[in-house]
């Protein structure tokens, strides 16, 4: 009789628990209520009955290398790549959207992901058993993230809005929350990160394993242009499937599928088919119309009553917007910004609306006497909700041209001017720009960017900004940011929540002085975009959750036998090289993104080159090993020239000047790449040399949020800095090698 796992039994345990207090706990949420209780109920039974088969369990997921995963190791690589970071990019993705708080913390998911993989590959030794170990947990996290969401939704958005002093929209907003408020408020965030780091990092682990185990029997190198070469796919599989507003079910069978790879008999593959039907089954549920779009999760529902005719929309299940009829009287009295903000729009006016959603604004200004209106929005999908759902169906006008693009980026293309309206829309969507605490609306709240939609006016023309302002800190932020950018006093109308902030500029448009003066003031600007910080800090609420998942990290290390302390020379630097890549690459995605826009279509190119980049420099070092001097001399200058050159430098530059000024920002990880290939092919073993690589990238993660307080620019520096680290540890292992070399065997 086989033996009892006590992952088996752990893990049957823990899927009975959570599903009961699915049960428990999920009674209250109206429309929800069923399905969550229905999910708890079926996640229990799977636990109940894990538990009383959990020595069959055992037997089936007893290790047993299958011939074919040892027999062809490049497609055996390639696939443990593909999985490894569609997978990533996928849970990371899913939770924020499922927990809106992690678009704030948005690194908890990323770095628990990132230190899970790097455990696995310390340890290798990956086989079957640990891709059905995979699939076993990945049952109670998909349930957790799909059902469990919503059941603590509304706790967790309230806690999270006592407890920073960061301006955070949701169902609840407290404007002066007492300290000990904040303190509380600020552990039980700490608690539920630490939570889903933990579950992130543990869940990672196996695929860690079984990628650091297929680096076995491939030349150091070569792999590691294989691995590259899958994690390319696997950012270009997702990014096709956000294009396509694919929902959640179908990345799981996407992403899971490949795995299917390490299982030859019948009765591990039947068993893996059921686990990964129960993940997909568990991400289904879905209430209201739920667009998956390429930057998040949309649910939009019919209202009637106070509203009128309307239909909501909510972001990743949060108010966002409600579409209303503006031609009812009870809804123009209800929401007068609509109607105000055209204040001075001549008959027949121009006017362009960046943040344009749904189509209020839209329908205010048709009902203003618009003779046209450019409607700029970043997501598609929110404008076809608004074209299909709008009561007016303000996008059917033929006075209307929709554009879907970034609104910082609209203002290049959109022509000089020729408005006599621009309107910014209430962009507050909250949302992260990839693996950087920048959101996609940052760097449309800075001096520049409302500097450069005054060159669109007309002589006379108006500036309209609508925000809700909740704090008063934030209001005298938006009036001086209106005022610095305007050159004069903003007008500033109160339609609580709502406000809106609004100048009819005069003279000429002076953006370098105005970018200056707005940062000598701490006011955002595009190299601290940060519009919903008080200061120029990193909020102690981050402080108090990066400690505590830090000493979680040591703990998980410790447990698992990773004594990062014990480390060779060798490992620590590339360690280093790791930290330093993954604030290069934030830094590098978040310069692309203030030039091209803070697209989805940018980031992937961006990360996409990356890889490419790091191909191309295997390739190189595959044919000659390029000296150290030469990979970090070319690495030091690029840095220094990338810290050196602002976007301000290539403004109204044309297109040519801005890939010149975004190949800048990507040689230095060209250079970095061959110093790491070089590295990477003298490494004693591949598994552990990632693995350190890997827990590095997570540091790196840490140290990101320092942009919140030292700005955009300063990544470079500190990525030097982690480079000089790494050069160091470099110079000290080739300083005890030396020795042993020179010893008889």
């Amino acid at each position: 009789m086989a033996k009892t796992d006590p992952a088996v039994t752990l893990w049957g345990l823990a899927s009975l628990l959570i599903g009961a207090s699915l049960i428990a706990f999920g009674g209250s949420q109206g429309e929800a209520s069923p399905w969550i209780a229905s999910g708890g109920l079926a996640l229990a039974m799977v636990g109940a009955l894990g538990f009383l088969r959990r020595r069959w369990i055992a037997e089936v997921v007893e290790d047993s290398r299958t011939e074919r995963a040892i027999g062809r190791p490049i497609p055996t690589l390639f696939m443990a790549s593909f999985v490894a970071l569609f997978v990533e990019v996928m849970l990371i993705r899913y939770t924020g959207s499922q927990f809106r708080v992690f678009s704030f913390y948005k690194n908890v998911p990323l770095i628990g992901c990132y230190l899970g993989m790097g455990i696995g590959c310390f340890l290798r030794g990956g086989s079957s058993k640990h891709v059905l170990l995979f699939l076993m947990w990945l049952v109670p996290i998909s349930v957790v993230l799909s059902l469990g969401s919503i059941a603590v939704s509304t706790p967790l958005g309230q806690f999270a809005s006592l407890g920073s002093t960061e301006h955070i929209l949701g169902d609840f907003v407290e404007v002066n929350p007492s300290a000990w408020t904040m303190f509380a408020s600020q552990a039980v965030m700490g608690g539920f990160a630490v939570a889903i780091f933990v579950a992130m990092t543990l869940l990672f682990i196996p695929l860690g394993r079984l990628l650091g185990e297929a680096f076995k029997g491939i030349a150091q190198l070569p792999g590691y242009t294989v691995n590259i070469f899958g994690s390319l796919i696997g950012v270009a599989v997702f990014t096709a499937l956000s294009y396509a507003w694919m929902p959640p079910w179908v990345w799981i069978l996407v992403g899971l599928a490949p795995l299917f790879w390490w299982l030859d008999d019948s009765r591990s593959r039947k068993f893996a088919a059921i686990l990964a039907a129960l993940s997909v089954a568990a991400v289904v549920p879905s209430f209201g119309t739920t667009v998956w779009s390429p930057y998040q999760k949309l649910v939009g529902r019919s209202l009637e009553g106070q509203f009128g005719n309307a239909y909501l929309i909510d972001i990743s299940d949060v108010f966002y917007q409600v579409a209303v009829d503006l031609r009812e009287p009870a809804i123009q009295e209800r929401y007068p910004n609509y109607k105000n903000e055209y204040d001075g729009l001549p008959p027949g006016g121009r006017v362009l609306i960046v943040g344009a959603g749904s189509g209020n604004d839209v329908s205010g200004a048709l009902h203003a006497g618009a003779g046209h209106v450019d409607a700029v929005d970043i997501d598609p999908a929110i404008v076809e909700m608004g074209r299909v759902h709008h009561p007016e169906k303000p996008y059917d006008d033929p006075r209307v041209s929709v554009v879907i693009n970034d609104a910082r980026n609209a203002f290049h293309d959109l022509p000089k001017g020729s408005y006599d309206t621009v309107i910014f829309g209430l962009l507050d969507s909250h949302t992260q720009l990839g693996i950087s605490s920048v959101r996609l609306d940052n760097y449309v709240f800075t001096a520049e960017s409302i500097a450069t939609a005054r060159r669109l006016l007309k002589p006379g023309g108006r500036i309209a900004l609508t925000a809700v302002t909740w704090k008063p800190w934030f209001k005298d932020r938006l009036v001086a940011l209106v005022s610095k950018a305007c050159g004069k006093p903003a007008d500033v109308r109160v339609y609580a929540p709502w406000v809106t902030y609004s100048c009819v500029p005069e003279g000429p448009v002076d953006i370098d002085a105005i970018s200056k003066a707005a940062d000598a003031d701490g006011l955002p600007t595009d190299d601290w975009p940060f519009l919903y910080l008080p200061v120029r800090a990193v909020p102690f609420a981050y402080l108090i959750v990066v400690a505590l998942l830090m000493a979680t990290s040591a703990i998980i290390l410790r447990v698992k036998g990773v004594q990062i302390g014990k480390m060779s020379p060798a490992r620590w630097h590339m360690f280093f090289m790791g930290a330093a890549f993954l604030l290069m690459e934030v830094h590098a995605i978040n310069r692309l993104a203030l030039v091209f826009g803070t697209t989805w279509v940018v980031s992937a190119i961006t990360i996409s080159l990356v890889l490419i980049f790091i191909m191309l420099a295997n390739l190189i070092v595959i044919k000659k090993p390029v000296p150290y001097a030469i990979g970090y001399g070319g690495l030091f200058l690029s840095l220094i020239v990338s810290w050196w050159i602002e976007p301000g430098i290539i403004r109204d530059a044309g297109l040519v000047p801005s890939m010149g000024y975004a190949l800048v920002h990507i040689v230095p990880i060209f250079f970095a790449a061959l110093v790491f290939a070089r590295s990477f092919t003298a490494s004693e073993e591949a598994g552990p040399a990632l693995g350190a690589n890997m827990l590095g990238a997570a540091m790196g993660g840490w140290v990101e949020y320092a942009s919140m307080a030292t700005g955009i620019r300063m990544l470079v520096l500190l990525a030097l800095g982690m480079y000089v680290l790494s050069l160091i540890a470099l110079l000290r292992s080739k300083a005890s090698d030396a020795p042993a070399a020179a010893s008889p065997a």
